[in-house]
């Protein structure tokens, strides 16, 4: 039998970095959470290290039973080197060579990975991908990201930009995205996208059950008021809802027609939401993507759904470490 191997997962949010000790079983030790918004690297970097010897000791466990540790960082980064380059919620993380810092701090062996891939290696190693050798997970939450696993391995692409579903360009005469290109499946989708629509539309309509649902303050629109204005027929939300699920079923045409998977696992929106969500993209789907495709593969929720920040920077590991040969996948 496989040795079950102990490691340190680090997930890099805008606002908060979490920590977590598990092992290759999907087993959670321990786990914190550091606050990160408007933070500096050289105030937080050794925090984090801090942090990680005081969970090592509630697991019971010494630096020297860990195995490597994984970082699920944002992009843009360059994932060779472990360098978090500009990550656009935290202003002053800038050039950071976080999986250097870590390493030489902790003594160990340190990988460092995208965090839409380590989502989707967080669902294939614990979570609705297990077992899949042919897979993609997509964020669906402020943004849309995306990771592609195909014959049982991880695509990073030439530059290492493989998976950026939510910048295919749905419709050049679409709205404009946030990344420079126009149409972007992330600009129809994406919910700060969806949220700023709402808000020009709704600007002179402050009684709109949408803006009551934000707790009246139009500033706070987003994809929660949006279904629950949908959950009670309010006929412009109901429109909306509709148009973005229109979108999605094209956008996972495209990667049905492209890359055949056996699984499509979807993130935030997919499992908050659930067949209001998923009903509508499954009867759009057939306009999409061939038959054949839609019917070999599962479109499926995030299994891990909250608590896939708990798994990335785990399974990033793992996954660094199947890659060099060291780790071999129990199916």
């Amino acid at each position: 039998m496989q040795e079950v191997l102990n490691l340190i997962g680090y997930d890099i949010g805008g606002t908060k970095i979490g920590i977590g000790i598990g092992n290759s079983n999907g087993e959670i030790y321990a786990k914190a959470r550091i606050e990160n918004k408007d933070t500096k690297p050289e105030t937080v970097l050794p925090q984090m290290v801090t942090t990680t010897l005081d969970l090592l000791n509630k697991a019971n466990l010494a630096i020297k039973d860990i195995k490597a540790f994984g970082i699920s960082s944002p992009s843009p980064a360059d994932i060779p080197n472990g360098i978090m380059i500009a990550p656009p919620n935290n202003p002053y993380w800038r050039d950071v060579h976080i999986k250097e810092f870590l390493q030489n701090a902790l003594g160990i062996e340190g990988f460092f990975e995208n965090d839409a891939n380590c989502g989707m290696l967080a669902e294939g190693f614990f979570g609705a991908g297990r077992g899949s050798r042919d897979a993609v997970y997509l964020t669906m939450s402020t943004g849309i990201g995306g990771g592609i696993v195909a014959n049982g391995r991880l695509v990073h692409g030439k530059g290492f930009l493989a998976g950026e579903i939510g910048h295919a360009v749905l419709d050049p005469g679409g709205p404009k995205c946030n990344c420079g290109l126009t149409g972007c499946y992330e600009a129809f989708c994406g919910g700060r996208a969806l949220a700023q629509r709402m808000q020009r539309e709704l600007a002179d309509w402050p009684d709109h059950p949408i803006i009551r649902f934000a707790g009246g303050k139009l500033e706070d629109i987003d994809l929660v008021a949006l279904e629950k204005a949908v959950r009670i027929n309010d006929e412009y939300a109901v429109k909306l809802w509709d148009e973005m699920c229109l979108r999605n079923a094209q956008a996972f045409g495209i990667l049905l027609n492209t890359l055949n998977p056996e699984k499509i696992i979807l993130g935030t929106l997919a499992w908050a939401a659930g067949d209001l969500f998923m009903e509508p993209v499954r009867r759009y789907l057939p306009r999409f993507a061939w038959k054949e495709c839609i019917e070999a593969c599962e479109l499926v929720p995030s299994a891990l759904k909250r608590e896939i920040g708990s798994y990335a920077g785990l399974a990033g590991a793992l996954n660094a470490l199947y890659e060099r040969g060291r780790y071999q996948l129990p199916w």
